[in-house]
């Protein structure tokens, strides 16, 4: 007899210091679906929704869609708006009768308004119409700040092994074989939860390169071995402030002592390699200096404190300013501005734009840019994922339109998106590999899209909510000490282990 086992979640990043509140319509403006419009709309995707539907006939499942609600990483939620999203999956067991299990999206870097940890509360509220024995699996990113109440909330957990993430199916296919596993039998495998006073940027996080490589790949070692269920490593997201910031290890085992014995271990060897996660910057004009001189292209130019994926507004203009300040040609530069788009659609294509550029949520990304040039292309916005993140699924940066201005090429979006395809621009006539100079709003998770034609890479020291240098940020609530904002280790008294009930 098939196990009835509800699916759905609440997925968001959240910049703690990101100016204004996410509300509902940014999850209705990203990813939102509910009922049976959730099967249909995810399956056969590369996200986690997509593993675990593809993977519930293997674990006899009989899947009871609720609701799944993402935004694009911004700032702290409203809290009517996770409120209304709780409600809504609550509200879907009314009509499911006798339910099994759940398996859940969740992020593990939430926060709403009075809540620092929003995923938490999430499974809190699930655990009204769920309550134990009945298991609940679920996902979370490679960039969660991991908490013991969030560990507690859920049976099992398992964490994205990749960043750039191109692994969502597969964790959320993993997840529903251990839920599935679970059923089986009415006993649960043991948990430890590592904490590591390391305070990491997304682009020292990538896991095809060190430190992170080999960090996985110790992991990967420890997963071998017959006696651990599963583990995740998170590195953490660091703009945000509260008390469970900062790296961990996760360790699923048949007993507690070898699941403390293998998340502590790990932890001491990330801690180990902290000087590694350390950033080296350059400054604006000096990258784009470089940029123009290499003899190579594309050049991608980093913006790491404007990151769309991080949480800030997409409309940074610093690195747009110093080129043109030093008249770079053939470059590509992607700015949300809604305002400017409508300037461009009043032009019509090739029609003349002569308006102020970016800078419009605030004023930590530089300044708006006045840009002169022609409207060459106009369009909907709208791209399927055809690379390695979230392969199949649709993006809407909403109405667009492309500005020639003297050789830099501006795209003008309506909404703020993640440069994690190629696709973004490749839908509004531009070819990366063309271009001399991609200036891409990310860390780490725009190699998904244009590592494969980038000939060199420059990271920027640019401003911002998600600026790499973390002593820009006055945190009030974080964990001390936390490296690189403290460079002395844990005294005597610091335990990386936490207690988990």
């Amino acid at each position: 007899m098939r196990k009835r086992i509800a699916i759905g979640g609440i997925w968001h990043e959240t910049n703690g210091f990101a100016a204004g509140l996410t509300d509902l319509a940014d999850f209705h403006a990203y990813q939102y679906a509910e009922g049976a419009a959730l099967l249909e709309r995810y399956h056969g995707t590369g996200t986690e929704l997509g593993g675990m539907i593809g993977a519930a006939g293997q674990c006899g499942f009989e899947l009871l869609p609720t609701l799944f609600a993402a935004a694009v990483p911004s700032a702290t939620i409203a809290r009517p708006a996770l409120d209304t999203l709780c409600d809504g999956i609550l509200a879907r067991f009314d009509a499911f009768g006798a339910v099994d299990g759940m398996l859940l999206v969740l992020h593990g870097a939430a926060a709403a308004e009075g809540i620092d940890d929003a995923d938490a509360h999430v499974l809190e509220r699930i655990r009204e119409v769920l309550p134990p024995p009945l298991p609940i699996a679920a996902t979370f990113d490679f960039h969660a700040n991991l908490s013991e109440a969030m560990v507690a909330g859920a049976d099992l957990l398992v964490g994205y092994d990749t960043f750039p993430h191109v692994d969502m199916a597969e964790r959320g296919a993993e997840a529903a074989r251990h839920l599935a596993r679970m059923l089986e039998s009415t006993g649960r495998p043991a948990r430890a939860l590592a904490k590591v006073p390391l305070l990491s940027v997304p682009q020292k996080q990538a896991t095809d390169r060190e430190p992170a490589m080999s960090v996985m790949s110790a992991l990967h070692d420890i997963e071998t071995r017959p006696e651990i269920w599963c583990g995740s490593v998170a590195l953490g997201f660091p703009y945000a402030d509260a008390p469970h910031l900062g790296a961990s290890v996760l360790v699923y085992a048949d007993d507690t002592r070898s699941a403390r014995a293998a998340s502590r271990s790990l932890a001491e060897e990330i801690w180990s390699r902290r000087e590694a996660f350390d950033i080296a910057l350059v400054p604006p004009d000096e990258a784009v200096s470089e940029a123009m001189r290499h003899p190579r292209w594309p050049v991608v130019l980093v913006d790491p404190a404007d990151n769309v994926g991080g949480g800030s507004a997409g409309d940074g203009t610093v690195i747009l300013e110093a080129l043109v300040r030093h008249g770079a040609k053939d470059a590509i530069v992607v700015i949300a501005d809604p305002e400017a788009v409508a300037v461009a659609v009043a032009a019509g294509e090739g029609g003349a734009f002569d308006a102020p550029v970016g800078a419009r949520v605030d004023d930590r990304h530089g300044s708006p840019v006045p840009v002169r040039g022609t409207v060459t292309r106009l369009g909907d916005g709208r791209y399927v994922h055809k690379g390695t993140y979230m392969t199949g699924y649709e993006t809407s940066m909403g109405r667009c339109a492309v500005v020639d201005a003297a050789g830099i090429r501006v795209l003008l979006t309506s909404r703020r998106t993640m440069p994690f395809d190629a696709e973004q621009v490749r839908c509004m006539g531009l070819e990366p590999a063309e271009q001399r100079i991609i200036v891409v709003k990310s860390a780490s998770a725009w190699r998904a899209a244009f590592e494969s034609v980038a000939r060199h890479v420059i990271f920027v020291d640019t401003p911002g909510v998600c600026a790499s240098n973390l002593e820009h940020f006055e945190y009030r609530r974080r964990p001390v000490p936390a490296y690189p904002l403290e460079r002395t280790g844990p005294d005597a008294e610091h335990s990386w282990l936490r207690d988990v009930p």
